[in-house]
C-alpha cells in the first residue's frame, strides 16, 4: 500500500512551483487552437494532444509556430486507455524543452470515451438502445450509468495529468455549450457529456478563458469589423475567471480584443499574473448601431 504523506510548504515558496493551469473554450472557429498554442517562448515547446479530427495538420497557425510544437495523435479503438497513456507519458525522454502540455480538444476527449464505455456495454445497470449492430457501423446510446461513469472517468484523467505533468504548463481546450439543469437557470461552458461536470470541470482551472466573436466600430473604419475577444471574467452565465494575488485593483485582461496574432494577449497575462506590470484596461471601442 501506499503510504499517505502531508506535504507541507512556505508560502513564500510557492511561486517557484507554480505552474499553469488553463482551460480555453468557445464555439468552433472562433480560434481556440491558435490561441492555445501562441503561449510564450518562455513556456517552452509544446506537446500537442491532437484528439478533434484534423487538429493534428495545425492550419490555424503559422509555419513559425509549429516548429515548436510535437503533435501526439491518437489511433485506436480505445480513446480512454489512449489518453491516459498521453497523461502519464514522461515527455522529458522524447525532449527535454517541452515545458507546455495542450488538449485539443478536452471535449472529444471526453465524448469518445463516453462513446466507448456506451459500445463497450460495460454498465449494463440499465438497458442501451442500439442503432445497427456495434463493431459493425452500429452505435449503442450511452445511458445513465455511462454519463456516471464518464463523469467519474473524466476525473480520473485530471488527477492522473496534473499529478504526473506538474512541472508542465497545462492548457485544455473544449469547445462551448449551454446546459439547462435542473433546479437551476441555464449556464454555459466547456462542453462536456457529464452533467456534475458543469462546474467541477473548470474548478481544476486556475484560468478559464472564453473566446467569443464580436464585431466592432473601428476608429476610422467605416463599416463594423469582426474581432475575437477573449474572456477572463464570470458575466453569470458562461464561466471565465482568472486567479491573481492582486487583491485591490479590478481584472485588467477581463475583455480584451485579440490580435488576429493572439500572442500578445498571453504577454501582457504572464506579465500581469508576475506582477510585473499593471495592465491597463482596455478602452471600450462602440459597436455600430444601426439608425
Amino acid at each position: 500500500m501506499g503510504k499517505n504523506v502531508l506535504e507541507f510548504l512556505r508560502g513564500s515558496d510557492l511561486d517557484a512551483l507554480v505552474k499553469e493551469r488553463i482551460m480555453i473554450y468557445g464555439r468552433a472557429g472562433v480560434g481556440k487552437t491558435r490561441f492555445g498554442l501562441s503561449v510564450p517562448d518562455s513556456w517552452g515547446k509544446i506537446v500537442y494532444y491532437a484528439a478533434d479530427k484534423n487538429s493534428w495538420l495545425l492550419r490555424s497557425i503559422s509555419k513559425a509556430k509549429r516548429e515548436r510544437v510535437h503533435v501526439v495523435r491518437p489511433d485506436g479503438d480505445d480513446p480512454t486507455a489512449l489518453f491516459m497513456q498521453f497523461a502519464m507519458q514522461d515527455w522529458d525522454e522524447l525532449d527535454p524543452a517541452i515545458g507546455t502540455i495542450v488538449v485539443d480538444t478536452y471535449s472529444k476527449v471526453a465524448l469518445d470515451s463516453i462513446s466507448f464505455t456506451a459500445n463497450s456495454m460495460t454498465l449494463d445497470r440499465e438497458k442501451h438502445y442500439v442503432v445497427g449492430e456495434v463493431g459493425k457501423g452500429g452505435i449503442a446510446i450511452p445511458n445513465r450509468g455511462d454519463y456516471q461513469g464518464v463523469d467519474g472517468l473524466s476525473k480520473n484523467y485530471l488527477d492522473m495529468i496534473f499529478d504526473k505533468q506538474k512541472d508542465k504548463h497545462i492548457i485544455f481546450i473544449c469547445h462551448e455549450e449551454s446546459k439547462q439543469v435542473e433546479g437551476m437557470s441555464a449556464v454555459g461552458g466547456p462542453q462536456h457529456p457529464g452533467r456534475q461536470m458543469i462546474d467541477y470541470l473548470p474548478a481544476q482551472f486556475s484560468t478559464v478563458i472564453r473566446l467569443v466573436r464580436d464585431e466592432i466600430l473601428v476608429p476610422g473604419a467605416d463599416d463594423v469589423q469582426p474581432v475575437v475577444v477573449a474572456i477572463t471574467e464570470n458575466d453569470g452565465k458562461y464561466v471565465a475567471k482568472l486567479r491573481t494575488d492582486d487583491e485591490e485593483g479590478p481584472n485588467p485582461l477581463a475583455k480584451r480584443t485579440l490580435d488576429r496574432n493572439p500572442s500578445s494577449w498571453w504577454t501582457e497575462y504572464q506579465d500581469y499574473i508576475n506582477g510585473r506590470t499593471k495592465v491597463a484596461p482596455t478602452k471600450k471601442l462602440k459597436k455600430k448601431v444601426e439608425a
